[in-house]
């Protein structure tokens, strides 16, 4: 087990939701992070977005979470991935930014057999 941190940032120069993991990926809109059974994924608020207010599967994608992915008391969301999951889940980052509720459903988590 270990933990994943995505960091979840606006672009000053597009407005854009941008990304960035412990892993190394880095983008606007969508990544794909690679996560193992049993890890905590916690997305990390950064600048320019005021508040994430959910995380979730997009619509048709499996959840690989154990539960729901969770809000802790630093405003940051976590979720710890079912040691059943395979595959990839595409999901969606509800966030405030500017007084404006907004949506992403780029980006992947991609399961990866157990080391």
């Amino acid at each position: 087990m270990s933990k994943v941190r995505i960091y979840v940032s606006r672009d000053p120069n597009t407005g854009e939701l941008h990304l960035r993991d412990s892993e190394g990926h880095e983008g606007n809109g969508s990544i794909v992070t690679e996560v193992h059974h049993g890890d905590e994924v916690e997305w990390v608020l950064g600048e320019g977005i005021d508040e994430i207010t959910g995380i979730c599967p997009a619509s048709g994608s499996q959840n690989i979470f154990q539960g729901e992915v969770r809000k802790n008391g630093n405003g940051n969301w976590k979720g710890t991935v079912n040691e059943c999951a395979e595959g990839s889940e595409e999901y969606v980052i509800e966030y405030v930014t500017e007084g404006k509720t907004a949506r992403s459903s780029n980006p992947q988590l991609d399961v990866k057999p157990p080391r």
